[in-house]
């Protein structure tokens, strides 16, 4: 059987934005030439009730449509995965394997800026600049919404009132007030080449060794994972600029990672009973200075690419992103930045961005590869001890350095051109030094 997407998400218990209402408080209606609502009277129209099924099929007529309801024919995700590895045992113990690993995904969800199907289009906006965008027109609506011969009686909708912004008719969907939405569409795609690098040397004379290295390369038309949106605090960068033109957004991906290596060491000092050093040790001290090992955990990664964004946006339904010319880099790196005695010191070139100008989507790419954040160079290290007390009891004494040698990591600058932090460094990004001990008992 086969369901549209609008009855899996009514299966699913989603409801229709008309059974729901937002208190929305207008303090202007016309770009702010005139004031509306105030603090001391927010609903001059007073506070409107859901509409429920009174308009049937002309629900929310006259405001945003939030449904989340689509017709379309609703369908997985469709993955390829393949990879070939060779591996070799050598002598003292280690073993050395190299894997070529490639994914290809495709039908992906493009992400929430393409619930929008109320976007207008490019010949339009180009024609309308914002100013136009914003002029006061008359409102062709308004005997739906006044009048003897009403429909609708929804005192909070701009479309009851004699004028609304030019740029609500320019939209294919004129009715809706901005937004008219469906479920996002099942058309990004993905793909990832590594090459994967592994050791292991198994525990001999107290050491043991395994790690891995990765270079590799991710590349898609949608994503903003987690890791992207700690970087850039949820600001938006990184979503589709022109939903007319979704191919141009194929870029790196914001989770793109092009080397990272970790190595993982493990060392049982020999010193105490039964060790080269300190075989004959008597007890007491052995108790004390005998049995330690140490570990350690070695993290060294490059930085994920940086998305750039206008800090003033004249792109309607998108998020313009600035022409860049040159190397977006000023070949500063984040230390130096941030240890620099010149305010004007910066991460990014200011000179290699201009302003793509009124309604007009810029060149920069969903990501650039170019222009990345910060690295990673991480050693946690580690130290502990068994005490055997009798058969099947045992105390561990362990102590643990996270960030041993306290290496600072700058968060990636703000990416707004035009903004007065663009490519400053204002935070860190990682903890400094910490120290943790424990004791567990085993029995």
């Amino acid at each position: 059987m086969h369901l549209t997407r609008e009855e899996e998400a009514l299966l699913a218990g989603g409801k229709g934005p008309a059974f729901q209402k937002s208190a929305n408080i207008n303090f202007t209606l016309d770009n702010y030439a005139h004031q509306y609502a105030t603090l001391s009277d927010p609903f001059p129209a007073g506070l409107a009730q859901p509409q429920g099924t009174k308009y049937g099929k002309l629900a929310q007529w006259g405001f945003g449509n939030a449904s989340d309801l689509d017709t379309g024919t609703a369908r997985n995700a469709e993955i390829y995965q393949w990879n070939l590895g060779l591996q070799h045992l050598f002598p003292f113990k280690v073993v050395i394997s190299a894997d070529y690993s490639a994914n290809r995904s495709t039908h992906l969800p493009w992400g929430g800026a393409t619930r929008n199907r109320n976007v207008i289009s490019t010949a339009a906006r180009q024609a309308c600049d914002t100013t136009c965008q914003n002029t006061q027109v008359a409102n062709p609506f308004l005997p739906l919404f006044a009048g003897s011969n009403a429909i609708f009686n929804e005192p909070d909708s701009r479309y009851s009132q004699s004028s609304i912004p030019l740029l609500n008719l320019l939209r294919p969907y004129p009715q809706f007030d901005n937004n008219f939405e469906g479920l996002p569409l099942l058309a990004a795609s993905s793909w990832y080449n590594a090459l994967l690098v592994r050791f292991q040397k198994r525990q001999s004379h107290g050491l043991s060794l395994e790690g891995n290295y990765t270079w590799a390369k991710a590349t898609d038309n949608s994503s903003y994972g987690a890791n992207s949106f700690i970087f850039f605090n949820g600001s938006g960068l990184g979503f589709p600029q022109d939903l007319n033109n979704l191919p141009a957004e194929h870029s790196v991906g914001a989770n793109d990672t092009r080397h990272r290596f970790v190595l993982d060491a493990v060392y049982d000092l020999s010193v105490g009973r039964g060790s080269w050093a300190g075989n004959d040790m008597n007890r007491v001290l052995d108790a004390i200075a005998g049995g330690w090992s140490l570990n350690a955990l070695l993290t060294l990664q490059s930085g994920q690419p940086v998305p750039f964004g206008m800090s003033s946006p004249r792109l309607t339904d998108g998020t313009q992103r600035p022409n860049i010319i040159c190397n977006p880099r000023t070949g500063l790196s984040l230390h130096d930045v941030a240890m620099s005695a010149d305010p004007n010191a910066s991460y990014f070139n200011a000179n290699c961005l201009t302003d793509p100008g009124d309604q007009i989507a810029g060149n920069a790419p969903r990501f650039s590869d170019d222009a990345r954040g910060p690295s990673i160079h991480n050693l946690d290290l580690g130290i502990f001890k068994d005490f055997p007390i009798r058969e099947g009891m045992k105390a561990e004494v362990r102590a643990e350095f996270l960030n041993f040698t306290n290496t600072v990591r700058f968060a990636t600058p703000s990416s707004f051109f035009g903004d007065s932090f663009f490519g400053k460094v204002t935070a860190q990004a990682n903890l400094p030094r910490r120290i943790q001990m424990g004791v567990r008992f085993e029995f």
